[in-house]
């Protein structure tokens, strides 16, 4: 954390930007049901927007660039709100309904 220059009294809390990456499992390209997947995703990251203290805002959506089938991208008010979100009962319900839908999790956190 970076200080304001009042020393250790004062600290400033920078936003994080949380990006992840995500592949469809095997079955679900199988089944060819990556749409009807990605819109569950979608309802299931809104039941999130609003209701978490300290979570801007949050969405999934199609990875166009390729590489990667899906990309999940939350904005927090700082490191301490992610910390929170992870634990947090509306994530940990949406990692219980996307755990047979995604693999392969890339994860990169920045500060801004």
């Amino acid at each position: 954390v970076r200080s304001r220059g009042l020393g250790d009294v004062y600290k400033r809390q920078d936003m994080i930007r949380h990006i992840l990456f995500w592949n469809y499992t095997d079955k679900v390209k199988q089944e060819h049901k990556e749409d009807e997947m990605l819109g569950l995703m979608q309802k299931s990251v809104d039941t999130m927007n609003g209701n978490i203290d300290g979570l801007i805002h949050a969405e999934i959506g199609e990875n166009i660039a390729g590489g990667y089938d899906l990309v999940f991208y939350a904005e927090f008010d700082n490191e301490q709100s992610l910390k929170v979100f992870m634990n947090h009962p509306l994530h940990v319900a949406h990692r219980e309904r996307c755990k047979d839908i995604v693999t392969d999790r890339l994860c990169g956190d920045i500060e801004v």
